[in-house]
């Protein structure tokens, strides 16, 4: 699947240039991104939209809210690992590929791993994958449980954002993360009562990062609770 050629939906209509608004974007997070970065950052964004009236990736479709919302966001998130992060980064529910694979690009030595469970969204990530990140790879699978991840190393990052039951299924995952490793989750205020309840206890948070120009919308960063975890394997 290649768009060589084909318009530039994010110049369409006095549009923007894309590659100097996410230089612009990550500058503003506190990421300097390589010339790698911004043009598979560009690159992915330029695919999710030539491809959206086909598979729907997002109802965001007017370039600078486009920028703003799915490559600005997924920043947000990449500014709160360490620059030397390294390892896997699972995408729970990844869809049209944000925020993980953007993360995986800001951050270059994670390498991508995008659960998707539709046989066509899986299709169009690998395709972006082979463009902008060929190390990557997609699971054509809904992760609900550990042993949908049994081939796989320990996860540096997990990540999510409007996975469909990610309240239930990111604690299960837990004893999939490293020991320094971290779980993003991109949510609202409902998040202050789903920490409270027993799974979550596999959890400890980390943080909570506001996202610029929302209201009560944030990056909830958590780390694994190892010695619970040893407990409750007992």
């Amino acid at each position: 699947m290649s768009y060589d050629g084909a318009a530039d939906p994010f110049a369409a209509d006095g549009g923007l240039d894309l590659e100097t608004s996410i230089v612009e974007r990550a500058r503003a997070c506190g990421i300097e991104p390589t010339p790698a970065a911004v043009a598979g950052l560009a690159t992915h964004a330029r695919w999710v939209l030539r491809k959206n009236a086909e598979l729907k990736l997002t109802a965001i479709t007017a370039p600078a809210e486009f920028v703003e919302r799915h490559i600005g966001e997924s920043l947000e998130g990449a500014s709160l690992l360490p620059p030397e992060v390294r390892g896997l980064l699972l995408d729970l529910g990844s869809g049209n590929g944000y925020p993980g694979l953007a993360i995986a690009l800001a951050r270059p030595g994670l390498t991508p791993v995008l659960a998707e469970a539709s046989s066509e969204k899986a299709a169009f990530l690998r395709g972006v994958l082979e463009a902008v990140a060929p190390d990557g790879r997609v699971l054509e699978v809904r992760v609900d449980r550990p042993n949908a991840l049994v081939n796989l190393p320990a996860l540096s990052v997990l990540v999510t954002r409007a996975a469909g039951g990610w309240e239930k299924i990111v604690p299960r995952l837990a004893r999939n993360l490293s020991d320094a490793g971290r779980a993003l989750i991109w949510a609202g205020c409902e998040m202050e009562s789903i920490m409270k309840r027993d799974a979550w206890r596999r959890f400890t948070p980390v943080e909570r990062h506001a996202l610029p120009g929302r209201e009560a919308s944030w990056v909830w960063v958590f780390a694994p609770a190892r010695p619970r975890l040893r407990q409750l394997r007992r």
